[in-house]
């Protein structure tokens, strides 16, 4: 059934009292699902409860598709949230401009100089970053890189962001926060990194120490499960809206994020609506990276060689559930005492209950996506941890070998001190080999007799 399309003028009253509106004070890069069920609605709730200039200029990067959607809905859309009973839509009115990066460098480089803009935010992905994990280096021999050195339009977050702090900077405008909230360990001072060394291969010295002044790069942290929105969750929200939204999408009820406190020139209130502002976020990170995202990566891996689909599909089946739970308990968890801190049994059971939502779909195939990038902080890091803790990486190795048999065992990148343990070589051979001989699901089943 054809529906009207959402917009500022058809809203229902219920939902037009709930929107605070804000002068454009943040720009997003990286305009996706997540972003709109997580920072997007948590600055709305911030605007909300602490007026101020905080709305949002959102970024897509290529995705002409959503950047259309939302300009055709008055930048407008809906949030899901699925618990494992029911739903709570809400609009979000958060958003307030939509640019396509690829047909717009100009508008973005302005919006991003403008004295109004206080604080950038990121969702680009692991890779959006085009740098070597290893190093924590721009890639310069990557396509996009070089030529947003040799100075053309720019094609990548940190040439677009370059572009716009150069043009901050001759303009004389005061500094801005940038802020990273992808799954990457240490994520501000690594985009910090990459914004200097752009600088600086471009012979850019000066805009390096205007940099080192005037912009701050806070680590961040951000947990919701967002799965890939569906024609199913359009038809839902359609039938209970009475609209019909192409920019909708669906998450759990759960929504976390944890900054660094270094802003240079304000922020939302979002430490008033949940946000967790802290001095260290490092034992924040690895455990984020190592419990939930390590979790989701070995139920990916291991999973769609039995046929799972989704996280919930997977935890659905005892031996994943089992599996599951002892590598929280035992290793992933534990591994994070040299950050002085470890889960407890409470904790471990709300991350399980989260991943095991059956009215979540959290595809495995999108989680497995890009996995050379994901796996060293999420398993391979916690490997090293508990070697040097004299602590056997059993189930990770299990989880490693999921995943190199999904790969027909191309080449993988170890760090040095895997590739040098002759345990974790041994390990990750036994569990090669079991899977060879057994299959998934007999090798849980094995780890659950052990």
């Amino acid at each position: 059934m054809s529906r009207p399309r959402l917009s500022a003028a058809r809203l229902p009253e219920r939902f037009a009292a709930d929107l605070p509106r804000a002068a454009v004070g943040i720009v997003h890069i990286g305009l996706g699902a997540f972003h709109r069920a997580h920072q997007a609605v948590l600055t709305q709730e911030a605007v909300r409860v602490s007026p101020g200039p905080w709305g949002i200029c959102a970024v897509a990067q290529r995705n002409a598709r959503l950047r259309d959607a939302l300009v055709e809905q008055d930048h407008l859309f809906t949030v899901t949230e699925r618990g494992d009973r029911d739903d709570r839509l809400r609009v979000v009115g958060s958003v307030r401009e939509v640019l396509l990066a690829v047909e717009q460098p100009d508008r973005l480089a302005t919006v991003l100089s403008e004295p109004d803009t206080r604080v950038v935010t990121l969702t680009v992905t692991e890779a959006g970053y085009r740098h070597d994990p290893a190093t924590g280096r721009l890639r310069a021999d990557d396509p996009d890189v070089a030529a947003d050195l040799a100075g053309g339009p720019p094609r990548t977050p940190v040439g677009q962001l370059v572009g716009g702090l150069r043009r901050r900077r001759e303009r004389g405008h005061p500094g801005v926060t940038v802020v990273s909230c992808d799954n990457l360990p240490d994520n501000g001072h690594l985009v910090g990194g990459l914004v200097r060394e752009f600088c600086a291969r471009r012979g850019e010295d000066d805009l390096v120490d205007w940099v080192d002044e005037h912009v701050r790069f806070p680590s961040s942290v951000v947990d919701q499960i967002v799965p890939a929105t569906t024609e199913d969750d359009i038809e839902r929200v359609a039938e209970a809206l009475g609209l019909e939204d192409r920019a909708a999408v669906v998450g759990e009820p759960h929504r976390k994020w944890v900054l660094e406190d270094s802003f240079a020139a304000g922020r939302p209130a979002w430490d008033e609506v949940g946000a967790e502002l802290v001095t260290d976020i490092a034992p924040r990170q690895a455990a984020k990276l190592r419990l939930v995202n390590g979790t989701h990566s070995a139920l990916a891996h291991l999973g769609l060689l039995a046929g799972c689909t989704s996280t919930a599909d997977a935890l659905a089946r005892p031996e994943f559930a089992h599996y599951a739970e002892r590598l929280l308990r035992t290793e992933t968890g534990p591994s994070l005492r040299r950050f002085g801190t470890c889960p407890d049994e409470r904790a471990v059971e709300a991350l399980l209950t989260r991943l095991a939502n059956p009215r979540i779909a959290h595809r495995l195939d999108q989680i497995a996506t890009d996995a050379q990038r994901k796996l060293p902080q999420r398993l391979l890091d916690p490997a090293v941890d508990l070697l040097v803790a004299g602590v056997e990486p059993r189930l990770i190795c299990v989880a490693v070998a999921g995943f190199l048999h999904q790969q027909n065992f191309r080449v993988m990148t170890l760090p040095l001190p895997l590739r040098q343990s002759r345990v974790f070589r041994t390990l990750l051979a036994d569990a090669v080999r079991r899977i060879d001989n057994d299959g998934v699901t007999a090798t849980l089943r094995g780890i659950g007799r052990s």
